[in-house]
């Protein structure tokens, strides 16, 4: 125990307010439970000379009454209670007391504790280096210098309050901040509360408040299903290929980005997680053809099959894709092109990673490299990329698995099989592709029932490129005007009489 520096009593001798030599700006209520020998401590706040310490001591003798309460229940029972060892009890307390006295540490040391034992876990094989990874960051780079800001060092000060300022603290996306403080909140609950660091008054449930994330905020990674948004990516991938030829890595990462691209979207496989660690082995070709009675052959379609073992959600999955086996099957010609001319010593095996550097014995890219062929793809199309309907956010690599899934679901594929197919759970697919759904069946909520079925089909228009006073889209499939009571007429072809429609919407709704 450091030696104390000042003292002062206080609630007539009560009670004692002092500071320790070893921190001389840190102040602390000291109470001696009645029946014991013992005393009980807390940290004053807003204090840091003995006379702001007096002054300001009240509400750390307030939060100590009910723990002092207790105890002295505790003894009184004890000296109350019949054919007992009364002195041989409370010496039992007194030493139980002294053993749950609140413990305190410095916050960087139990970090770096921290840090180490989820390290061994990545060495054993019980996490991913990611996990480890997000954790050092958050804690290092952002926990401890949000409790410097506030003059927080040490375990026993931080209460219930401690990390109500983080959101406001912490410029960056809410999705962000909210991370953070569940990696922050999991340091708290599994480090210094298990190792009795934090004071027994803290709420561990709302230690950290909640950040609220709405639905138009979940498409931090929008989907390039808008018209002709994919052909600009291409024609932008194509430029990029055609722009990065000044040696022989940039030259292979381009080709390899082209297809690696393509490949992220007709798979909708996670980038760095299950795209870049793919090995050839992973990836079987099916020919799911058919026998044409008009030929009398069988049309062959080959297709790849991907077996994706690690996974982020731990489960494995199948995954039948299109587009996915012409792609693999021209990266493998350019990819034993380059090896065979630039790394003659390289073989590729079945083990070997589909995307692997072959200036690096075939390990895999880091993922930064990806990132920023990605900027410099958004840069080549800047300004011709129309935004998406649901989110203003700019396109980002994850758009790739983000127009996978959409796809599916504008296929008409069903919530379970598309959950199934990108490795969610159908409540995440619901929450933030499911809406794409009811769009995809605007021709049936608005169809009109009236002449042939199966004739009418669905049209497209733009608020910009489109004649909305005359009622022409670029894409007019029908010839529609309006007649002065608002309701529809569709001309004949063959005698261009007209059939007057009952009024569906008003003109406002229009």
């Amino acid at each position: 125990m450091p030696r104390i520096h000042v003292k002062e009593k206080v609630l007539g001798g009560k009670g004692v307010v002092f500071s320790y030599i070893t921190d001389t700006e840190k102040f602390y209520y000291r109470e001696m439970v009645k029946g014991t020998n013992t005393y009980r401590y807390k940290l004053i706040k807003n204090a840091n000379t003995i006379e702001s310490a007096v002054e300001n001591f009240i509400d750390a003798y307030t939060e100590l009454r009910e723990e002092i309460k207790a105890i002295e229940a505790g003894v009184s029972f004890i000296k109350n209670t019949k054919d007992r060892d009364n002195e041989s009890d409370i010496s039992k307390l007194n030493n139980y007391i002294k053993k749950q006295r609140q413990k305190s540490r410095e916050i960087s040391n139990c970090v770096d504790d921290y840090l180490s034992r989820i390290r061994k876990k990545v060495d054993s094989g019980l996490i991913v280096e990611k996990t480890y990874n997000d954790k050092r960051l958050i804690l290092r780079n952002q926990l401890i210098p949000y409790l410097d800001s506030i003059k927080i060092t040490k375990t026993i000060q931080i209460d219930n309050n401690t990390f109500n300022d983080y959101p406001f603290w912490r410029d960056a996306a809410k999705s962000t901040r909210r991370l953070e403080l569940i990696h922050i909140k999991d340091f708290i609950v599994n480090y210094c509360d298990r190792n009795n660091l934090i004071a027994s008054g803290v709420d561990l449930k709302s230690i950290t408040p909640l950040i609220k994330i709405n639905e138009s905020e979940l498409d931090a990674n929008p989907p390039l299903i808008e018209n002709e948004n994919w052909n600009s990516i291409l024609n932008g991938l194509k430029v990029l290929k055609d722009n990065s030829k000044s040696n022989i890595r940039t030259d292979y990462f381009s080709k390899m980005f082209y297809r690696w691209c393509l490949i992220a979207k007709n798979s909708g496989l996670r980038p760095n997680r299950e795209l870049n660690q793919l090995r050839w082995c992973d990836v079987k070709r099916e020919n799911v053809g058919r026998w044409s009675k008009t030929d009398q052959v069988m049309k062959d379609k080959w297709v790849a099959v991907i077996y994706i073992k690690n996974t982020k959600t731990g489960k494995q999955r199948t995954v039948p894709t299109n587009g996915v086996d012409s792609q693999l099957t021209q990266w493998r010609k350019e990819q034993k092109k380059h090896i065979d001319k630039h790394y003659p010593g390289i073989e590729i095996t079945d083990e070997t990673l589909i995307f692997g550097n072959p200036g690096n014995g075939m390990k895999q890219f880091s993922y930064n490299n990806y990132n920023r062929y990605w900027y410099k793809l958004m840069e080549i199309l800047k300004g011709k990329l129309k935004p998406y309907v649901f989110s203003d956010r700019p396109y980002t690599i994850y758009s790739l698995r983000s127009t996978y899934i959409c796809n599916l679901i504008l296929q008409g594929k069903d919530i379970y099989t598309t959950a199934k197919l990108a490795g969610h759970t159908v409540s995440v697919c619901e929450r933030y592709y499911a809406k794409l759904d009811m769009g995809s069946k605007a021709k049936q909520v608005t169809d009109f029932q009236y002449g042939v079925q199966g004739r009418r089909k669905t049209d497209t228009g733009s608020y910009i490129e489109d004649d909305i006073e005359q009622g022409i889209t670029k894409h007019t499939q029908s010839n529609w005007s309006k007649d002065d009571s608002n309701s529809y007429q569709r001309s004949s072809s063959k005698n261009r009489s007209t059939t007057n429609r009952g009024q569906t919407v008003t003109a406002e709704e229009q």
